[in-house]
């Protein structure tokens, strides 16, 4: 007889293949990975999936030389838009943009407008910070897999995703604080609310 666990996991399987076919995107063998690390439920995991590629077809379609600098994620029902932008006119633009999306429930960004001149930042150090960053969170965790996407722009580390604890949450933040070369932190990671099972339960039916 299987387990309930096992039965979870074929749930999953067959949700992720419903939801997304054979046409493009991600992988369903690289969602299911995802969504057993994730803390959310399947069916929230699958809907934040799905209101992402929304969010990023809106932004392409308002502002696409904007938004191919800006990444969008989705936790939760909420939005959360990460990137460099060129000046405050499309910031307004972009979050206006991400506004427009049916069922998402809050918009929330970090987007600086990029420097100029000697000050603009260079993109290998961006992500040689991140790699640190990520080693750090790895560190912090005791785990070789985390459920936490980080970003770096010039020195400020964005991290956004689900996680099981607000213990887990200041743990991450300290630890992303710490790495040599961060000057600050956004964090934009969340705790599942018990609620969302709920509240998305009937998407997948």
């Amino acid at each position: 007889m299987k387990s309930k666990a096992s039965l979870a996991f074929v749930a999953t399987l067959f949700s992720i293949f419903l939801t997304l076919g054979c046409g493009g995107g991600p992988k369903p063998y690289r969602l299911i990975a995802q969504a057993a690390r994730s803390p959310e439920r399947p069916a929230v995991f699958l809907y934040d999936k799905r209101l992402r590629m929304n969010l990023r077809e809106a932004l392409l379609l308002a502002q696409p030389d904007s938004a191919i600098s800006v990444s969008p994620y989705v936790t939760g029902g909420h939005a959360y838009l990460v990137g460099w932008v060129s000046s405050e006119d499309k910031r307004t633009a972009l979050e206006r943009a991400a506004g427009t999306v049916p069922e998402l429930l809050t918009v929330t960004s970090y987007l600086p407008v990029k420097p100029t001149g000697e000050q603009v930042p260079d993109s290998a150090s961006e992500l040689e910070l991140k790699t640190r960053v990520v080693g750090s969170l790895l560190a912090a965790s005791g785990s070789e897999k985390i459920n936490i996407t980080v970003e770096v722009l010039g020195t400020q580390a964005v991290l956004v995703g689900a996680v099981s604890s607000k213990g887990e949450i200041r743990r991450a933040e300290q630890a992303a604080g710490d790495t040599q070369g961060i000057t600050g932190v956004t964090n934009f990671l969340t705790v599942p609310d018990p609620g969302q099972a709920k509240r998305f339960g009937g998407f997948l039916r």
